[in-house]
């Protein structure tokens, strides 16, 4: 008949389904219900036997209908055989009670039926049904030592029946084993770090290979859509396989732990710098993933026992493939470098507490890490050359705090003098001539700047020196540093007067108000070459606070030579002559009125 209103035909229907479909459904449906009423109402051998025969006509059935190419037919009745073999036998009983006996044989049946008829999907899955219920009637008998092991022998059954069989039983086999390989997984973390004796290995073995199989299982295109985001699967085997090793390992004692952190961060730092292609889209999220919980579980442990020798021979092994992975992957280096850095760092510091090495020592090396990173990273890309440089900071900051504690005052102003250069060195060496000066080589000549004024204030507090000067010229001397690059081609008041300032007013000012001769000498001596340079190189800062310095110095001296009386006139004339000079400059409204008009 045609569907059609006037002549526009109607929209076709939004399912698939046809009339003898829709009779077999219902009558599959039906006939299996009743089937269980009957066993449910009335029991008893006969009764059961009449439903196995009938379940055995309905498999025949499906059988012919197989052979002739019913494909509905066939599945309905394969489906019906199915619930009523499972009404008819000792199933109808508590799914977790009884013997797994039928279950068994009901799965070897089905399985048997899947070789006759390989076309029918019912029989896979009716096969591999019965199978997980004989399993767990079984657990009635399984010892408690084993229960996990079937646990996991249960997912990679139902992983082998995904990565192999047709379509829908395949999805459907994934869907039903993701709750066995989770409670497997549970089952078998806690076995293989808490168990005893071969118990843990063999977790540990059976957790290994569910995530092998469930990495394997993402590997077939018509099972993507149920394993969610591609990295998803690959790091979820990764955690699961990582977590049983470290777990397993852990009971052999501290070497076997340190060594089992090791071997992650090897597993890790290896697959990053080996794999390519498809394989390291796949692999590399594995072993990623495991190798970074088997360094973590193994640090915390090894934190947990405080056995910080361990853990600091640990931190130094894990810095040595992650150097060859910056070497031979440049993409890899703004991560790997600092990494690396920072692994060494802490090996460092945690070769304190057992006394492996002392503070001064400790210190040094990181010195010489920082002077190393600095030199290697100025060398390289822009992106990796920042991140290098952030991880050494951290050196640095590292070596001052730990000598500021232990009051190493000399030591710690070598290093930072030693710091400083390499910082500005490091600055020098990234700066583009004629380019505007780049905020991060603007913040490296300020911290070179503030790592050599840091540098001479604790010399001078460790030898005891007390002058102003001590203090005053290594902050002007960090003030001009700062300013870097533009001290030969940038204005010059934002350069040069903050440094020049700072070195020439607090000694001028004492010079004058103390009548130290030998000061005022020596700053007199200073601004008249600060003033000379000045006027030689063109450059206003220097020949402006040189001038101005003679002249402090000159007029305080003269100020203070003069009475009393005579030094107030002079102060009050000078205020006098330059308020006037600024009134004249700047009228205001009746400042400018001639005196006669005054009133």
């Amino acid at each position: 008949m045609d569907r059609t209103v006037g002549t526009a035909p109607l929209p076709p229907l939004p399912y698939r389904a046809r009339p003898p479909q829709v009779l077999l459904g219902v009558g599959a449906v039906l006939l299996v219900s009743a089937g269980a009423a009957v066993a449910s109402a009335y029991g008893g051998g006969p009764v059961r036997v009449l439903l196995l025969a009938l379940a055995a006509s309905t498999a025949w059935f499906s059988v012919r209908a197989a052979r002739t190419g019913l494909r509905s037919s066939e599945e309905t009745l394969a489906a019906s055989t199915a619930g009523l073999a499972l009404a008819g036998s000792d199933l109808g009983a508590p799914v977790l009670g009884g013997a797994p006996g039928w279950a068994a044989l009901l799965a070897a049946g089905f399985l048997g039926l899947h070789r006759v008829a390989p076309t029918t999907a019912s029989w896979p899955l009716a096969s591999w049904a019965a199978g997980q219920l004989a399993v767990l009637r079984a657990f009635d008998v399984v010892p408690e030592a084993l229960e996990t092991a079937v646990l996991l022998a249960v997912a990679l059954a139902g992983l082998g029946i995904a990565l192999f069989a047709r379509r829908v039983v395949a999805q459907v086999a994934l869907v039903t084993t993701a709750p066995w390989w989770a409670a497997g997984v549970v089952g078998g973390s806690s076995t293989a770090w808490n168990g005893v004796g071969a118990e843990r290995w063999l977790s540990a073995v059976l957790m290994v290979a569910a995530a092998a199989g469930l990495l394997v299982a993402r590997l077939r295109a018509e099972l993507e859509p149920l394993t969610g985001p591609p990295v998803a699967v690959p790091v979820l085997a990764g955690f699961v396989a990582g977590a049983a090793v470290t777990g397993a390992f852990s009971s052999l004692g501290t070497l076997a732990m340190t060594l089992t952190g090791y071997a992650g961060v090897l597993l890790a730092n290896t697959a990053a710098a080996v794999l390519t292609g498809w394989r390291r889209g796949l692999i590399l999220p594995v072993a990623v993933s495991a190798g970074t919980v088997m360094a973590l579980f193994s640090i915390v442990q090894l934190v947990g026992r405080e056995r910080w020798s361990e853990l600091s021979l640990l931190l130094l092994l894990t810095a040595l493939p992650t150097v060859l992975v910056a070497a031979r992957r440049p993409a890899d280096r703004p991560v790997a470098l600092p990494t690396a850095i920072g692994c060494l760092a802490g090996a460092a510091l945690l070769a304190l507490p057992d006394g492996l090495l002392g503070p001064v020592a400790v210190g040094v090396l990181l010195t010489v890490l920082y002077c190393v990173a600095m030199t290697v990273g100025a060398g390289l890309d822009a992106s990796s050359r920042s991140a290098t440089a952030r991880a050494a900071a951290l050196c640095s900051l590292a070596a001052a705090t730990l000598l500021r504690v232990e009051h190493h005052r000399t030591t710690l102003a070598v290093l930072l003098a030693v710091q400083g250069v390499v910082t500005l060195t490091w600055a020098w060496r990234t700066h583009v001539p004629g380019d505007p000066l780049h905020p991060t080589s603007a913040t490296a000549w300020r911290g070179g700047a503030v790592q050599l004024v840091a540098a001479g204030w604790f010399f001078a507090a460790a030898a005891g020196l007390a002058a102003v000067e001590w203090y005053s010229l290594p902050a002007a001397i960090g003030l001009l540093v700062a300013a870097g690059p533009r001290l030969l081609d940038g204005p010059s008041w934002p350069a040069w007067g903050p440094g020049l300032l700072t070195a020439a007013l607090p000694s001028a000012v004492l010079a004058v108000t103390t009548s130290d001769g030998d000061r005022a000498v020596w700053v007199l001596l200073a601004a008249a070459a600060v003033l000379v340079a000045g006027a030689r190189t063109g450059v206003r800062a220097p020949l402006v606070v040189g001038a101005g310095t003679v002249l402090f110095l000159g007029l305080g001296f003269t100020v203070r030579a003069l009475p009393w009386p005579l030094g107030t006139a002079l102060v009050v004339g000078c205020a006098l002559l330059a308020l006037g000079m600024r009134r004249e400059r700047r009228p205001v409204a009746g400042f400018g009125l001639k005196v006669a008009q005054l009133r």
